[in-house]
């Protein structure tokens, strides 16, 4: 059988049983060989048939940089399993190696190697994907996220990146962080931490399902009846729209239409989210018409960020009886009368000072507006600069009428002329919002985060200006390879103009003074 072998990935991690190593992180080096039938993409030369090994890469790191576990073994396990729901593995031996463990005699390594191999018999996975191309096609899904239990937010956050490391699988947004009251429950039952991400994913809805539910588990999460504790929850919401009565997986998931602590960060994230299926509306409206819209209130739009919200979780329970995911409540909901799915929410009957009351005040006050895309170029000189473009990602993302689509890969810039070197990065998003109002709005987002950040409007989709405080496209972009690489590396097909993106990189004449860093910068604290 082929192979395709990965040799020396390394990450940092808190795994060992001692006390200090689940507070002091190390490096672990993971090689991993794949067995697979590799004749197909001989004949082809075609990613489709064989296996995107730079998703298992990030796969890797993302279950090393997760949840903590006592035994190498058992990381070699995860890691292996990971490895495996990419269909064209056969088999798979994963190497760990630990090359600090705290032995107390003169030691070169220490590593253990598992090997394992793809059941025979056919998986829900295999058995609801429709046709031998559907599993490539890529599917949009709205993802939700609660727990309150322990440092939820932490926990909440390593899911988010978790959920990125699936094989084939991207976030795409993040919504702010949501206080729940613990409605209907117990006086002494916590309050709850929600949150919904949307992700870019070429894994089918049971493949995701099963990602979600092994990501649940490695939180101590233990499915067995309808009301026992649990860490965290992550249920499918949406599924590319799609309708399915499967008892397995429900779409569009059946009681998210009246949950607010699902609907409000939801329109949050995206202000024209529209819920098929039964109960079919849009978001906005359904979460003006939920009865628990007063218990949900935003505390945080920027949690993605290591050391914010944290404060907001100390007043969750560790010992709490229950969980607010709403994969597994049961009780009974009559129909509700019919909505009228053109008529929207009234901003005030929202939870007030929160993201959603403010998308839909937006979307009221100008409904006739329609979504551009537009692309942003961020750089700056810090030795911060990381954290301020994540807090400028989230800022620009927050604003009403926005939504962030894309990031580029984190580039390095070296300057000339003895100016400090630089960090650049782009992202696209669809806004609402004229060019001149997304300039000012770049500005003050500027200004609040740092005098070192600078944020240009490099191009928006229909809009040609050149006037003295709107110049669009960016006039000098074209001659930037600190704009153009990242660019690329997000859009290989972007134009600007005329031109693609790829050729103005390739004649732009300070191309050799960048290089990218990382592509999986967005989501963790540190390079």
């Amino acid at each position: 059988m082929d192979q395709i072998r990965l040799t020396g990935i390394r990450a940092t991690g808190k795994h060992g049983v001692l006390d200090f190593e689940h507070e002091r992180a190390q490096t672990f080096v993971v090689d991993a060989t794949l067995f697979l039938d590799l004749a197909a993409a001989g004949r082809s030369d075609d990613l489709n048939d064989t296996v995107d090994y730079g998703a298992i890469a990030k796969g890797i790191v993302a279950i090393i940089e997760g949840e903590h576990v006592d035994l190498i073994e058992k990381l070699a396990d995860h890691i292996a399993r990971m490895i495996l729901d990419f269909p064209a593995v056969r088999r798979t031996q994963v190497t760990v190696h630990k090359p600090n463990a705290p032995i107390t005699v003169p030691f070169d390594d220490v590593s253990v190697t598992v090997e394992r191999a793809r059941e025979t018999s056919k998986t829900i996975d295999e058995r609801t994907t429709d046709g031998a191309g559907e599993s490539r096609r890529t599917h949009h899904a709205v993802i939700a996220m609660g727990g309150n239990q322990g440092d939820v937010t932490a926990t909440l956050r390593d899911a988010v990146r978790c959920v990125d490391g699936l094989p084939s699988t991207q976030v795409t947004g993040v919504s702010p962080l949501y206080r729940t009251d613990a409605w209907g429950m117990p006086e002494d039952t916590a309050e709850f931490r929600n949150a919904v991400i949307s992700v870019d994913t070429r894994l089918s809805a049971a493949e995701l399902l099963n990602g979600l539910q092994r990501i649940e588990a490695s939180h101590g999460r233990e499915r067995t009846d309808h009301w026992t504790s649990r860490t965290l929850d992550l249920d499918i919401i949406d599924f590319d729209g799609q309708e399915s009565d499967d008892p397995d997986l429900t779409l569009p998931h059946p009681r998210a239409w009246q949950r607010a602590f699902v609907l409000g960060p939801w329109l949050a994230l995206e202000p024209d989210a529209e819920l098929g299926g039964a109960h079919a509306g849009s978001v906005a409206q359904l979460l003006h018409e939920a009865s628990d819209r007063d218990h949900i209130d935003e505390i945080s739009d920027d949690w993605m960020v290591a050391g914010t919200a944290g404060a907001a979780d100390t007043h969750a329970e560790r010992d709490s009886e229950d969980s607010h995911g709403i994969a597994d409540t049961s009780e009974t909901i009559d129909s509700p009368e019919t909505i009228d799915t053109a008529e929207t929410a009234d901003p005030a009957e929202l939870p007030e000072g929160t993201a959603a009351s403010k998308a839909a005040a937006a979307a009221a006050v100008r409904p006739g507006l329609t979504s551009r895309r537009a692309v942003i170029s961020l750089d700056s000189a810090s030795s911060d600069a990381e954290n301020q473009f994540r807090r400028a990602i989230v800022a620009v993302d927050g604003l009403p009428g926005n939504q962030v689509e894309g990031i580029s890969p984190l580039y390095h810039v070296s300057q000339v002329d003895d100016l400090p070197d630089k960090m650049a990065a782009v992202m696209q998003i669809s806004t609402r919002m004229s060019a001149r109002e997304l300039i000012g709005a770049l500005e003050s987002v500027e200004s609040s985060i740092s005098p070192d950040l600078d944020l240009d409007l490099v191009d928006m989709e229909g809009v040609v200006s050149d006037e003295p405080d709107c110049k669009v496209p960016w006039p000098s972009a074209r001659e930037h390879a600190s704009v153009l690489a990242p660019w690329f590396d997000m859009d290989p097909d972007a134009r600007l103009g005329r031109d693609p993106v790829a050729f103005l990189l390739a004649v732009a004449p300070d191309v050799a003074q960048v290089g990218m860093l990382t592509d999986n910068w967005i989501i963790g604290d540190t390079l």
